[in-house]
């Protein structure tokens, strides 16, 4: 098993451990409040206090793009990414 499958792996599997927790949160908040809740990409970036984010006056469209994609869709394609990594690298 070499570096590379290894840190794709644990990326796949830590990205589909996140996503089932961004969706089950949500379900969870839909069920007490009867509306779905947005989560997105930005939101994530916004919690984790990136400081980049707060230069959304120079790049609206990121802003935007980032804004409209949802969290648990951007984990799931982060762990196929991963998945491919790891494919890819092992032998």
């Amino acid at each position: 098993m070499t570096i590379r499958s290894m840190i794709g792996g644990v990326t796949a599997l830590a990205s589909i451990a996140g996503a089932a927790i961004a969706f089950l949160w949500q379900a969870l908040m839909w069920l007490q409040a009867s509306a779905w809740p947005k989560l997105s990409v930005m939101t994530a970036l916004k919690w984790l206090n990136v400081p980049w984010v707060k230069l959304a006056r120079h790049w609206p469209e990121a802003y935007t793009l980032l804004d409209a994609i949802p969290l648990a869709l951007a984990l799931v394609g982060l762990a196929v990414l991963g998945w491919v990594l790891a494919k890819w690298g092992s032998d």
